[in-house]
């Protein structure tokens, strides 16, 4: 049974490189019978090969020797789909003026070689920078008196992945969607000064404020979610590179908020509180709108187009829902009442690199 297979399986290899052999003969001629003008012969020695036989750089030869061979032979709609095969084989395949054939260059000029969309997959990372309107104090006993120093860090968060569409509405002028899951990060670290009055004899106080009266929180927060952006682009075409500044809006439906290695040593409290994930959800609003503004530029990789691009979006909502801004101790950490979120926005800096497929229409 192994032997009749090894027979087939050479069989089989053996008449691919024949085939491949005689097309590659065949070819050789069409070329000698081009130079020779011996023109109405090269379409029957190279049209069964263009279906099989040839490799990928022999098949656009030929083409263009039968887009060639057509046009000299005054057989022009043969010519144009003949050359409209080529270019759906090699989508950037180019005609230069000067140095091709004058008549190959004004077929090619004829054809509709201009991209009607992209399609790409992108991902990136970004870092999200907190802006505060009105902070809130943590402090669980609102009749003590305490110094309250809150701090936001920006972090870079990924995962940040999506697909987006690009048209063209004109050479400079292009509208783009896209769809995007994001996650936003930033780590919070909170001191708070408990003050104590220690009286003089003359009835007069002095705040004292030590070390020993510091109580610290610390957390990391993470807020996934799903973006769509719509944007304008204004993009310049030098072929091989396309630089380009964009401008836009964003929806944002937000799927999860967490807080993580959340560590609460607050001194009125019976022992210190850590806990490792806390779902807060419940308090955070579920959309969000805000408005972007990008740079970056296309750089033409084979017949694709990689993209890489860096810009701001800036989230205009308050996080925060309409319940959880007016009570001061909603839904608390640990019941501790000593997580409550303040009131602020997202600046999120994005960098993006991009994969984009273009697409065409030759006719």
């Amino acid at each position: 049974m192994k032997r009749y297979l090894l027979i087939l399986l050479f069989s089989l290899i053996s008449t691919h490189l024949i085939a491949q052999s005689s097309c590659e003969r065949n070819l050789n001629e069409a070329r000698s019978d081009y130079s020779n003008g011996n023109l109405y012969a090269i379409p029957g020695k190279l049209t069964d090969c263009l279906e099989e036989g040839f490799s990928k750089t022999e098949k656009i030869e030929a083409l263009r020797l039968l887009t060639l061979t057509y046009i000299n032979i005054n057989q022009q709609e043969k010519a144009k789909n003949t050359f409209i095969d080529l270019l759906n084989i090699k989508t950037d395949y180019q005609v230069k003026e000067n140095v091709d054939p004058s008549e190959l260059y004004s077929l090619y000029r004829r054809i509709d070689t201009e991209i009607k969309y992209y399609f790409g997959l992108t991902f990136g990372v970004n870092l999200n920078s907190i802006i505060v309107h009105q902070f809130r104090n943590t402090n669980p006993i609102e009749s003590i008196e305490s110094i309250h120093k809150p701090d936001y860090k920006s972090k870079i968060a990924f995962p940040q992945a999506g697909i987006q569409f690009i048209y063209p509405i004109s050479k400079n002028i292009l509208a783009s969607a896209e769809i995007q899951f994001q996650s936003q990060r930033f780590e919070y670290e909170e001191t708070n000064y408990y003050i104590n009055d220690d009286y003089s004899s003359d009835n007069t106080s002095e705040v004292v404020i030590s070390e020993d009266n510091r109580s610290d929180i610390s957390y990391e927060s993470r807020n996934n979610g799903l973006n769509l952006h719509f944007n304008l682009r204004y993009m310049k075409d030098y072929y091989v590179w396309k630089p380009f500044f964009e401008a836009g809006v964003i929806g944002r439906y937000n799927l999860s908020y967490q807080v993580f290695n959340y560590d609460n040593n607050y001194q009125l409290t019976v022992e210190e509180e850590r806990i490792t994930e806390f779902d807060i959800s419940s308090r955070r609003t579920n959309f969000n709108v805000g408005a972007s503004a990008n740079i970056g530029t296309m750089i033409k990789v084979g017949e694709n187009y990689m993209e890489l691009k860096f810009g701001v979006s800036n989230y205009f909502i308050n996080h925060l829902t309409p319940q959880a801004r007016r009570t001061a101790n909603f839904n608390a950490v640990g019941d501790s009442m000593a997580l409550l979120d303040d009131d602020y926005t997202n600046l999120v800096y994005q960098l993006s690199i991009s994969f984009n497929i273009p697409f065409f229409n030759f006719k």
